[in-house]
């Protein structure tokens, strides 16, 4: 403590010198530090001023590649996309965008290879899972396709996701329809069906008109029926539901939509080729129902339909037996004409009896393998009836009525398999009838 107390005490010229010397210091310190703090508030100013411009160019970059990849231009957005990222290193979006890019651009590989690295950063974000489902379909690749697509459907959509999901699994059918394999793409869409709100027609309309491209009629015919409860009036659902009632064999409730449909102002806005088959459809609805013998007729009007109906068959099946003779197959004596005299019609109460205990046998009771021996036991079926049918004795006698319908029925589904599809329209419809006779006025 002695250099505070000094012996010697100091001059006043020693005093004024050493405080000279304390404030000459202090205000060269004070000045170097107010310096330094400058020099950090302009070097700190000169980094944020450029940082905030590097955010802005790569916003600049970022939003011409997204512009050019909307014009289809992915070179352009491409090169646009990897300017943005060099001056925004890590940004996501930039990475998701430039990833997009490079596959449109057909650069897979380096696509998938931006894909995978953000699918390792952050697992199961659907975005990511749906571009790569999206890049093994391009590159052909079925197993991963799916797989990826099934992560999609699972995965973490960050909002909407119910939606996204139901989109997701869509996007997968249309993959599956494109594969041929309807059956996984009706059980796909029979679960988006179940997860749709009832107030969605939107989606529900695109999974009916899919659900008919997986060939299941049945099931797009009972979406549009639902959809109908909740909309009376929507055209498409009223269309949808009389095209999918024709091609299960609903034919009764076919005519009923079909009629709406084609009396429906919405319809003049449809394609002539549209147009026309709805008309067709129709056309042809109102002309089975005709040739139906319902069993809901009187006997009478039932009757006179069976009578008009064993003329067709009977037209039909002497015209394939002609067509084998002529093609060199074994001989076979032609049909029964409606005309045909023969065995005279035995009494009302005989008739019921011969066909109560002794029912002619059916196509699937048959033994026939070829062509010609099936046509010769639809030809010996028929000769086991009368020559000639009246509409008193199949009033009378039931059983006779039933198997002169059912061997009309098997007449034209052995005819169609010999002889191949018919040409006549009468064939084709009771054809269409004798596949699903019970469907035809089901409701």
């Amino acid at each position: 403590m002695a250099f505070l107390h000094p012996k010697t005490p100091l001059s006043t010229g020693e005093r004024l010198e050493r405080r000279h010397l304390l404030v000459s210091d202090t205000l060269s310190l004070t000045i170097l530090a107010v310096i330094t703090v400058a020099l950090a508030l302009v070097t700190n100013a000169i980094f944020q001023s450029y940082a905030s411009h590097q955010t802005y160019l790569s916003r600049r970059w970022l939003t011409r590649g997204v512009s050019s990849l909307h014009q289809n231009d992915p070179q352009a957005a491409v090169y646009a996309l990897h300017s943005a990222l060099a001056l925004a290193p890590g940004d996501r979006t930039i990475e998701m965008q430039l990833a997009e890019a490079l596959a449109s651009a057909g650069r897979l590989q380096e696509a998938a290879a931006y894909f995978n690295t953000l699918a390792e950063s952050e697992p199961g974000e659907g975005v990511i899972e749906i571009q790569l489902a999206r890049l093994a379909v391009r590159e052909g690749n079925v197993a991963q396709a799916l797989e990826y697509y099934r992560r999609a459907i699972d995965g973490d959509w960050k909002g909407n996701g119910a939606v996204r999901r139901r989109e997701a699994r869509l996007e997968m059918v249309g993959f599956l329809l494109d594969q041929g394999r309807y059956a996984q793409a009706r059980n796909e869409l029979l679960v988006a069906a179940g997860n749709a709100p009832e107030d969605d027609t939107a989606d529900l309309l695109k999974i009916g008109q899919l659900m008919e491209k997986a060939q299941s009629p049945a099931d797009a015919f009972n979406l549009y029926k639902s959809l109908l409860e909740h909309r009376p009036s929507l055209f498409e659902a009223v269309d949808g539901a009389g095209r999918t009632a024709f091609q299960v064999g609903h034919f009764a409730e076919a005519a009923r939509y079909l009629q709406r449909a084609v009396s429906d102002p919405e319809a003049a806005r449809l394609p002539d080729k549209e147009s026309e088959a709805l008309r067709n459809m129709l056309s042809q609805s109102r002309r089975l129902l005709l040739l139906y013998p319902s069993p809901q007729l009187s006997l009478h009007d039932r009757g006179i339909r069976i009578l008009a109906d064993r003329r067709i068959a009977q037209d039909r099946l002497a015209s394939c037996l002609a067509a084998q003779t002529t093609s060199n197959e074994p001989a076979v004596s032609s049909a029964p004409a409606a005309s045909q005299t023969g065995e005279s019609l035995n009494p009302l109460k005989n008739l019921a009896r011969r066909f109560e205990h002794h029912p002619v046998e059916t196509a699937d009771s048959s033994p026939a393998t070829s062509p010609a021996d099936k046509l010769r036991a639809i030809q010996a079926r028929w000769k086991q009836l009368p020559a000639k049918v009246t509409l008193s004795s199949l009033a009378n006698t039931p059983a006779l009525a039933s198997t002169q319908i059912q061997l009309i029925y098997d007449t034209e589904r052995v005819t169609a398999e010999v002889c191949g599809p018919p040409t006549e329209e009468d064939d084709v419809l009771l054809l269409k009838i004798a596949q699903a006779p019970d469907a035809v006025d089901q409701e």
